[in-house]
Formats: C-alpha cells, sequence, structure tokens
C-alpha cells in the first residue's frame, strides 16, 4: 500500500454527493435490497467521470496492493466504508471514501471493513511506519518495532486486502527480478508495481 496524497474535491460531486447520498440511504431503508447505480451525469455514469481523477492520485496504481498498470477490467473504484452498512449510505459517493482499485482487491475486500484498517491517503500514513517487508519470501508482515496498535492495524489491512495472497507475493517476487535487471538510470519508479518494496 503506497502512500498518496488525495486532491480536491471535484466541483461536480461538491454539489451532489450529499444529495445522492441522501437518495440511496432512502431508498435502502424502503428497500433493504436496493441496488446502488452510479448516478449520471450529461449521460455519462459518475464512475466514469471520477475514475480518472482517482487513478491520477495513485499515479495508475491500485489504492491497495499497488499494483501497475490497472487494466480496463481492473479499472474499479471501491466504497472504503462499505456502501452496503447503513452506517455509511450517506457517504457512496462522497470523495474521500471512494478508491482506484484492482479487481483482486475489490474482490479481497469485498463488504468488510473494520475501525482499524489503513488508508494510504491518511496524512499520517507511511509503508514504513506500519509494516515490514521480506526481500526473502515477499510478504509483508506490521512492523514489530510500532505500537501493538499501530500492528493490529496492519494486521487487518493485510487480512481484509488478502495482501499476502499466493498470487500476488509471486507477482511481487517477478517485479523485484524485473525491476533488479533494470538498469538504474533509465527507470522510472512510477513503471513499476508495488513500489513500497523499491523504496
Amino acid at each position: 500500500m503506497q502512500k498518496f496524497v488525495r486532491t480536491e474535491c471535484p466541483a461536480i460531486l461538491a454539489e451532489k454527493w450529499q444529495k445522492w447520498g441522501e437518495t440511496y440511504a432512502k431508498n435502502r431503508e424502503r428497500d433493504p435490497g436496493f441496488v446502488f447505480q452510479w448516478p449520471q451525469i450529461e449521460g455519462q455514469k459518475l464512475n466514469q467521470v471520477l475514475l480518472p481523477e482517482l487513478q491520477k492520485m495513485t499515479r495508475q496504481h491500485c489504492s491497495y496492493c499497488d499494483g501497475y498498470p490497472l487494466r480496463i477490467a481492473d479499472q474499479t473504484i471501491d466504497h472504503f466504508h462499505p456502501k452496503s452498512d447503513a452506517r455509511f449510505y450517506q457517504e457512496v459517493c462522497q470523495w474521500e471514501n471512494l478508491y482506484a482499485a484492482c479487481r483482486n482487491c475489490q474482490c479481497a475486500k469485498k463488504e468488510d471493513y473494520d475501525e482499524q484498517l489503513l488508508r494510504p491517503d491518511a496524512p499520517d500514513y507511511d509503508f514504513t511506519r506500519y509494516f515490514i517487508y521480506s526481500f526473502i519470501e515477499h510478504t509483508i508482515h506490521p512492523n514489530p518495532r510500532v505500537s501493538s496498535n499501530d500492528q493490529k492495524r496492519a494486521e487487518m489491512t493485510i487480512k481484509i486486502f488478502y495482501l499476502n495472497e499466493p498470487g500476488l507475493i509471486e507477482t511481487r517476487r517477478i517485479e523485484f527480478e524485473r525491476y533488479n535487471s533494470t538498469d538504474s538510470t533509465e527507470y522510472i519508479l512510477d513503471d513499476f508495481s508495488f513500489r513500497f518494496m523499491l523504496l
């Protein structure tokens, strides 16, 4: 999970996100099985308008695993606070609740949430504060040098996003080998997945 800085809320969202959230909340209260549909803006779905802005913040990487590049099928928007949870209905279109995510991270997280879960755009977030990376196993672990609370947050984040899933571990190993075989005077860090292991 690579830190990024969230930009200002797009004007179209700032004007309408509360209204859209209230409408969604009312629909869910009337019908618990109501399925969220992205609102339309001038004939285009809101997610199609927002996705390029969200991806620009992460430099086209997944907000959670930092996979790159995001294939067309992987270009999704995750609701950090799940839209199926009544506590968060009104955040369904809130800018701060939306993250560009790959399909794997979306499928891993599903509608799970925990108060301990780390956000990559939190002001105090830093990979090395919460995690350590094993260059032998290519796995991610809680940093043993930090507080027990920070370790729990790291552990919960690894669990919910399934960051040590076998396929992801193998992909990180391959990317690390590609990085090591690239001339250091020619590579651009953002052209690699999993930038947290290369810094």
